[in-house]
């Protein structure tokens, strides 16, 4: 009996060796994938986060490029109608340019600046201001019946550039020297109405002649 049952226990200790090595086998064929299933997912992962972060700097990107276009053309655009308006001043003596005059103190700085290199002479005269219209917008150029209408033009393009929205271009009715050109508010406009743009200030004209004080 001793041999038949040594047999048997030695069968069963090999077919034991040989289920302990399959499931090992088969432990490891299923924690490789795995292990390759988990490592490529952090990969995906990560390339994810990477490709979201790249999308985003290449928006911003685009976006940054896309402004700087934008304030190229309103710089060239600025740059066209400053040449324009040069042209046209060095065309005239300085005795044909007419005054300018600003009644508001919070805009005499940047009235100044857009038309000083224009040659035109800016003449502050905040105490003339009508008290009246102290929260008024200074949104309306109004000229005498010697200004030219080049000249107001002109001014009104460049203050335009300069932030200061023209609204109004009407001749003048209280201060009514005829050679001036007066930045003023008015009690008609208000902050929300459409400024005129430059292209309709370049077509922009007299509804009346030139008057005969200013000798053309």
């Amino acid at each position: 009996m001793s041999g038949p049952s040594a047999q048997v226990d030695q069968l069963l200790q090999d077919y034991l060796h040989r289920t302990e090595r399959q499931r090992r086998f088969a432990w490891v064929f299923t924690a490789i994938p795995l292990a390759v299933f988990v490592v490529l997912s952090v990969l995906v992962a990560q390339k994810g986060r990477e490709y979201i972060r790249l999308s985003a700097e290449s928006a911003q990107l685009n976006q940054t490029i896309q402004d700087q276009k934008s304030d190229l053309d309103k710089l060239k655009q600025t740059n066209d109608v400053q040449r324009l308006a040069i042209h046209f001043v060095q065309q005239q003596s300085p005795a044909e340019l007419q005054k300018v005059v600003v009644y508001r103190l919070a805009v005499v700085d940047q009235v100044t600046a857009a038309l000083k290199a224009l040659g035109y002479s800016v003449d502050e005269r905040v105490k003339q201001g009508n008290p009246a219209l102290a929260n008024k917008p200074v949104d309306t150029l109004s000229y005498g019946c010697g200004v030219r209408a080049q000249d107001v033009r002109t001014v009104a393009a460049a203050l335009t550039n300069a932030n200061i929205p023209i609204r109004r271009i009407v001749p003048a009715e209280v201060n009514r020297e005829p050679n001036l050109i007066q930045v003023v508010s008015s009690s008609i406009s208000s902050d929300t109405q459409k400024a005129l743009s430059l292209a309709e200030i370049s077509v922009w004209t007299r509804p009346t002649p030139l008057c005969s004080y200013a000798g053309r």
